[in-house]
């Protein structure tokens, strides 16, 4: 007889915390260790001066100091077709262009409208991991992974307002394909995860059929993303020219490891008519073909991997939650999954990747 392996949680079953509003965050320790720490940090960004040294500082205080109703005006006439326009949504992030519009129409200097975005960028974030069972763990994680607060959180601050917005979307209103899509106006990387998101709503329940359909989409975006970069890359074509030297084996590894964190997700979670399960299982989904479309890109598209890898281990603070160690197999898994983040800490640390943390 197989020896189950439990973890102790809460009475109620529903593994996603669903179940129960955010306000059941004030009826346990660590729901209260979570609101104490969060708005802390929260306190931290929007009173702390960012350091001009950051990297891309000076790229985002740019954005704010030229984008105007005068720019949007200029980009509309500019524009030869409806088409055209539409395209631009995502490849010229209009929706980034959007937000700054709305901060600098408060009159904020270009300083002050970053880290009211950075403030923002963290409290969307810890209120979509609020809303899971174990809001804590899912913190830590978001402070530990070397793409989390140290990157997107503080200083890439468009991928990870796109990340934010897709995430609230996801787990809180359940709506990831919504989300995802606006997210791809922010930062144009999201364009992949939201594409394999609405193949994998349209695959259905059956991940027999959804996880084929993902994969294969993952495989043609990679095969098609040469041209498509060539033709919709503009600016961001020197900007990335030495990503393909970065796109390493090792890399590589490292994201196919963290496949395993989804393809527990999909196992745990079974298809069932409760709805509140279903954003949960898509971003697993999703999270797979990310990982195809990667290992396709490594191949004939390195320029692919771009900043889509991040997402790759972006997921993971959500997708911890909600993992169960109920048989001996889950549980090397699981030590599998740690091991491997482990290891990409130490090394993010090596070289310098938690500075940003330490000087902020």
């Amino acid at each position: 007889m197989t020896k189950t392996v439990s973890m102790p949680h809460s009475a109620n079953s529903d593994p996603t915390g669903y179940e129960a509003p955010t306000r059941e965050l004030f009826k346990t320790p660590g729901g209260w260790a979570f609101v104490l720490i969060s708005s802390l940090v929260l306190y931290l960004l929007a009173t702390t001066e960012r350091p001009p040294t950051l990297p891309d500082q000076w790229s985002y205080l740019a954005y704010f100091q030229v984008t105007d109703w005068q720019w949007i005006v200029d980009y509309y006439s500019q524009s030869t077709s409806a088409v055209s326009l539409a395209v631009g949504l995502v490849t010229e992030e209009l929706g980034w262009r959007a937000w700054i519009l709305l901060v600098n129409s408060f009159g904020v200097t270009p300083e002050m409208g970053i880290r009211v975005t950075v403030v923002i960028i963290n409290a969307l974030v810890f209120c979509s991991l609020s809303r899971l069972s174990r809001p804590l763990l899912g913190l830590a994680l978001w402070f530990v992974i070397p793409a989390a607060l140290a990157i997107v959180g503080l200083f890439q601050i468009r991928q990870g307002f796109a990340f934010a917005i897709a995430m609230l979307f996801a787990i809180n209103f359940r709506r990831p394909v919504l989300g995802a899509l606006i997210a791809s106006t922010i930062h144009t990387t999201f364009a992949i995860p939201a594409i394999l998101l609405i193949v994998a709503r349209l695959s259905g329940d059956r991940q027999k059929i959804a996880l084929p359909a993902v994969s294969l989409a993952g495989i043609l975006l990679a095969s098609m993303g040469g041209l498509l970069f060539k033709d919709y890359g503009g600016r961001r074509i020197d900007n990335y020219a030495g990503y393909q030297a970065e796109f390493s084996a090792r890399l590589l590894v490292l994201v196919i490891t963290y496949g395993v964190a989804s393809a527990m997700l999909l196992y745990q979670l079974k298809p069932v008519e409760d709805s509140r399960l279903k954003p949960l299982r898509e971003l697993a989904t999703m999270h797979i073909g990310l990982i195809v479309y990667l290992i396709a890109a490594f191949f004939v598209f390195p320029f692919g991997k771009d900043r889509v890898f991040y997402y790759v281990s972006l997921l993971l603070p959500y997708f911890f939650q909600v993992l169960r160690v109920r048989t001996p197999a889950s549980l090397w898994f699981l030590l599998v999954l740690l091991v491997t983040m482990s290891a990409e800490i130490v090394l993010a640390n090596a070289k310098g990747a938690y500075s940003v943390i330490l000087y902020y």
